[in-house]
C-alpha cells in the first residue's frame, strides 16, 4: 500500500486486495478518491474508489455495503479502463459549475508498468468552454414555461441556467481551482466579477432560496442581463466556443435586443431597441478584471508571450497610474505587502500593470510569477486570502506598499511572515560622533 497508516488503512488494504482478485479484467491501478483521498472524511462518509482495468474500452460501477469492525460503510467503485480514464481527466467535470477542477487522490495499489502514468496526486480537469449560447438558450426554456404559467419548467429550467452561469462569468475572472461539488458550489457563488445581486439570484434560481415564480423568472433574467456586457471583452473566447456570428451578436447589440425580447410576455408590444450597454464602471459591489489562463491538465503552466520592452502585456491599467512606474526590464516593480493594522511585513513579490489593475479593482492581491511566467491571487489555491485595504506608490515609482488584511500564513512554508529568519548584527548601533 502506498498510502500512510491511517484508521481506515486496514479497510482500504481489504478492499484492495478483494477488487484485485475478483476482477474479470487485469487491473492495473486502485484510486481512492473524494472526501478519504482529501482527508475531509466524517464518521458517515461513502469511500469512493476508482479501479482502472486494461483492455478495450469499459466502464462499469458497482456498489457495496461493506461491514468492518463491526460498522457498515457504504463503498462506490467506479471500474473504467485506463486509457478512457486519462482521456477523461482532459474534460470538464459535471459537478463543477464549469469551473476547473483539482482534487486530491490517493493510489492505493499500482501495476508497476502504469505506476508512474497513474500515481497522480491530484487529478485535474480542465474548465468548461464559456457556455454563453446555452445559457441563453435556457433562458428561452425559461420564458417559454413562464409563458405557459409551467412552475415546474420554470423552476428546472432557472437551476440549469444557474449551473451554467459560472461557466460564461469565469473569463472575467481570477482563475481558482476546486476539489469538491461542495467547493464548487461556493466558488461559484463567490466569483468577483459578477453582476449585481449576483449570489441570491443564483441562490434563488437553484432553488435554495424560495420565492414566487415572478420573482425567480427576474433573477434568471438579471444573471443573464448582467453577464453579458462583463464578457463583452472577451468575444474571441465566445466565438471560440459559439461561433463567429454569435461572438457578432455580443458586440453589434443583437443578443442584448434577444435578451429583451425574452422579457416580454407572448403578446406584449416589444420594447424599443436599444444600443449594448457597454462594460460598466466598478462599484460597490461590483469589479471588473480580465480572465487569467487556467493551467492544463498536465499541471504545467500556460506560457505569457515573451515581454518586450518594458513588459508589454495587455493591460487596463490607469493610464494616469502607469505613468508614475518605474519598470524594471521585464515590466514589474516590487511589492512589499505588510499587514493593514499592525504594519507587519509579510511579504515581498512582483506586480506588473495588469496585477497591479487587478489589485486595485477587485480588493485582492494579484501578483506576477517570473518563475511561472502567469499570474496569480494570493490564496486562490492556499486559502491564505490577501484582502486589499490600500495601495501606495513610493517616490520613485518602482516598488508599491499593499496593505491587506492577511488570512492564515503570508509565507508559502507555512510561517506568518516570509522573514522569519534572524541574521546577527554585530555593530552595536552606537551613533559617535
Amino acid at each position: 500500500m502506498d498510502h500512510a497508516r491511517s484508521p481506515e488503512s486496514g479497510f482500504l488494504d481489504d478492499w484492495a486486495a478483494r477488487l484485485r482478485m475478483t476482477a474479470d479484467r487485469p487491473v492495473v491501478g486502485i484510486l481512492l478518491r473524494g472526501s478519504h483521498a482529501r482527508r475531509a472524511a466524517t464518521a458517515h462518509s461513502d469511500v469512493d474508489v476508482d479501479v482502472l482495468v486494461g483492455g478495450a474500452p469499459y466502464a462499469a460501477r458497482r456498489a457495496y455495503l461493506a461491514e468492518h469492525c463491526g460498522r457498515l460503510t457504504h463503498v462506490s467503485v467506479a471500474a473504467r479502463d485506463v486509457r478512457s480514464w486519462v482521456i477523461r481527466l482532459g474534460e470538464p467535470a459535471d459537478w463543477a459549475f464549469g469551473l476547473p477542477v483539482a482534487a486530491p487522490a490517493r493510489l492505493l495499489w499500482a501495476d508497476p508498468y502504469w505506476r508512474d502514468r497513474i500515481d497522480l496526486p491530484v487529478l485535474c480537469q480542465p474548465a468548461d468552454e464559456p457556455r454563453l449560447e446555452e445559457l441563453i438558450a435556457t433562458l428561452g426554456k425559461v420564458a417559454s414555461a413562464r409563458d405557459a404559467d409551467d412552475s415546474l419548467g420554470l423552476r428546472l429550467a432557472a437551476a440549469d441556467l444557474a449551473r451554467l452561469c459560472p461557466s460564461v462569468l469565469r473569463l472575467a475572472n481570477p482563475s481558482v481551482r476546486v476539489v469538491s461539488r461542495r467547493s464548487a458550489f461556493a466558488a461559484a457563488l463567490d466569483l468577483p466579477v459578477a453582476p449585481a445581486g449576483y449570489r441570491e439570484d443564483m441562490l434563488r434560481c437553484l432553488g435554495i432560496r424560495p420565492g414566487p415564480i415572478g420573482e425567480l423568472w427576474a433573477a434568471a433574467a438579471r444573471l443573464v442581463t448582467g453577464t453579458i456586457p462583463l464578457i463583452r471583452p472577451y468575444v474571441a473566447e465566445v466565438a471560440e466556443a459559439a461561433g463567429p456570428d454569435f461572438a457578432d451578436a455580443l458586440l453589434d447589440g443583437r443578443l442584448d435586443r434577444y435578451v429583451t425580447q425574452l422579457a416580454q410576455p407572448v403578446g406584449a408590444p416589444p420594447s424599443a431597441s436599444r444600443e449594448p450597454a457597454g462594460v460598466p464602471a466598478p462599484r460597490a459591489g461590483q469589479w471588473l478584471t480580465v480572465s487569467v489562463p487556467d493551467a492544463p491538465v498536465t499541471g504545467a503552466h500556460l506560457e505569457a508571450p515573451e515581454p518586450t520592452d518594458g513588459g508589454d502585456r495587455p493591460s487596463r491599467l490607469d493610464p494616469a497610474i502607469a505613468a508614475r512606474l518605474r519598470r524594471t526590464p521585464d515590466g514589474l516593480v516590487a511589492a512589499v505587502v505588510r499587514q493593514h493594522d499592525s504594519g507587519e511585513v509579510l511579504m515581498v513579490a512582483w506586480m506588473d500593470d495588469e496585477a497591479l489593475h487587478r489589485t486595485l479593482t477587485t480588493g485582492r492581491a494579484t501578483y506576477w510569477s517570473r518563475s511561472r511566467r502567469e499570474y496569480w491571487v494570493k490564496g486562490a489555491t492556499s486559502g491564505h486570502h490577501q484582502y486589499v485595504r490600500s495601495v501606495a506608490l513610493d517616490c520613485d515609482g518602482d516598488a508599491v506598499l499593499v496593505s491587506v488584511d492577511q488570512v492564515g500564513a503570508a509565507c508559502h512554508t507555512g510561517h506568518r511572515s516570509c522573514f522569519f529568519t534572524q541574521l546577527p548584527v554585530t555593530s552595536s548601533g552606537e551613533v559617535t560622533s
